[in-house]
This record gives C-alpha cells, structure tokens and sequence, in this order.
C-alpha cells in the first residue's frame, strides 16, 4: 500500500517497511507465459524454503523453466530476497509477542506464590548470588596490647655430603685369543708314513649272537650245499686267505687237462 502523503520526503524505513520493489522492465520474468502474481507467489515459496521442484509443480512448469528465470531475470532475485526479509522480520515480531506472553505467564505464577517459579526468576534475576556465596572471614584488626608474634627463624639448611670420588671409567675387555689352528696333515709321499685311520669299533658285539649251527655236516637242515673243499684249487696259504676262481672259468690247476678222447672213452 502506498504510504501517507503525511510522512517526511527524508524518513528512512528499514527494508522490511519499504514497498516492494517496482521491476525495471515492468515484469518479473520478462517474456513470460505465465502472469506476475504467480511469479510472486514462486518468490514467497523460495524465501520460505520450497524447494524448486515443488515451487514448478505448483506453477505447472518444468524445474528448468523455473532455474532460467531466476537466474535469467535479476529482478526475480531481488523479490526473492526482499520476501525472506519480510519474513524475517515477521518472525522477530512474533518471538517478541512470545517474549511478552511468557512475561505475563511468570509474572502470573509470582503472583500465585508458585515456589517453583519464584526460585527459578531469582536464579535467573541473580537475587541468590550474595546468600549463595560463602562468607569470607574479616581480617582480624592488630590488638595493641598483644605483642607482634617474633618472625620464625628461618630453616637451616641439611649440610651438604662430600661429593664422591667419580667412578672410573670402565676398561674395554682384552679381545678373545684366537684358538690355535690345527697343523696341515702331511701329505703322503713316495716315502712318507700316511696317517693311519681311526680305528673302527667292532658292530659284532652289538649284534645278536647267531643260532648254534648243527655239527652233522652233511645233513645239516641250516645250510643244505656245503662248500666242499675242490681237490683242484690250490692250497691255501699260511697267514694268507684262499684264492677263489670267479664263477663261470675253469679252475687253475696243475693237472693236464683231459682230452675229448679220453672223455669219449
């Protein structure tokens, strides 16, 4: 609504008192199909926080249709904008008139003698922070007729221990002796002596003893060939083993060999 021809040419009114401003082009969103109060209904449903889907669902146009024309028209914007003041400013008017209420409503209950209430309005008044703190005690005023009490003499202070000898510094530990190496085995020449081998312990005795062979040589069940000694193969020699022909040649012997006739005969 225009404002009273009364008022001052120079009155300055915030922005939430002010007419809403006038588009330069004569329209919000120039070249537009659709009228100005759905325009300016889409700028109140912005500034209250629809979003523009639901703000182009309620026109009956597309969310693209609605983006080009609030970034495309810089009045668009401006009406935005001086809605979400008017409704801020709406909202502080409200909370005030809540203010006053809950002032009446406290100031109804003191009234009542609601204990309650009185006890927390005093918290808040600050009527409790002088009965709530602790009492702190008066300094006590010097009595002439009482002597000044004597400084007390100061502590004496522990005689100090001779300092100790400082310890002496650790020796670095001799290295370890080498151990002596073993000598080299002589190697065995044309006339050197060779190094004779460890002796081997006998196994046999770790063995089980075998069991009694039968003296009856010739039928003996252990062993059915005996190994009879060949009167061809020479005797053996003293301190010596016997010499065994290998398997399959003829015995080496001194006697002539029987010729095909003699066998034939």
């Amino acid at each position: 609504m225009p404002l009273d021809s009364r008022t001052l040419s120079d009155d300055h009114f915030p922005c939430w008192a002010e007419e809403p401003p006038v588009p330069a082009d004569g329209s919000l969103v120039p070249g537009s199909q659709f009228n100005e109060e759905q325009w300016i209904m889409a700028a109140g449903m912005l500034a209250r926080g629809c979003s523009f889907l639901y703000v182009a669902r309620a026109m009956g146009c597309s969310r693209t249709t609605l983006w080009r024309a609030y970034y495309g028209s810089r009045d668009f914007r401006h009406r935005v904008w001086w809605e979400r003041q008017a409704l801020n400013r709406e909202a502080d008017l409200r909370l005030a008139s809540i203010r006053t209420l809950v002032a009446e409503q406290i100031e109804r209950l003191v009234s009542m003698g609601d204990p309650k209430t009185v006890r927390w309005l005093a918290e808040r008044l600050g009527l409790f922070a002088g009965l709530d703190a602790p009492a702190r005690p008066a300094a006590r005023a010097p009595q002439p007729d009482r002597p000044a009490p004597s400084p007390e003499p100061a502590a004496t202070p522990a005689p100090q221990s001779p300092p100790q000898s400082p310890q002496p510094p650790p020796q670095p530990s001799s290295p370890p002796q080498p151990e002596p190496a073993a000598p080299p085995p002589t190697p065995a020449g044309p006339g050197g002596d060779r190094s004779r081998p460890r002796p081997v312990e006998p196994v046999a005795a770790a063995l089980p003893d075998p069991a009694p062979v039968p003296v009856d040589g010739w039928n003996s069940a252990r062993n059915p060939f005996h190994t009879v000694p060949s009167a061809a193969a020479p005797p053996a020699k003293a301190g010596g083993r016997r010499r065994v022909s290998p398997l399959g040649s003829a015995p080496n012997t001194s006697a002539p060999t029987p010729s095909g006739s003699a066998l034939a005969s």
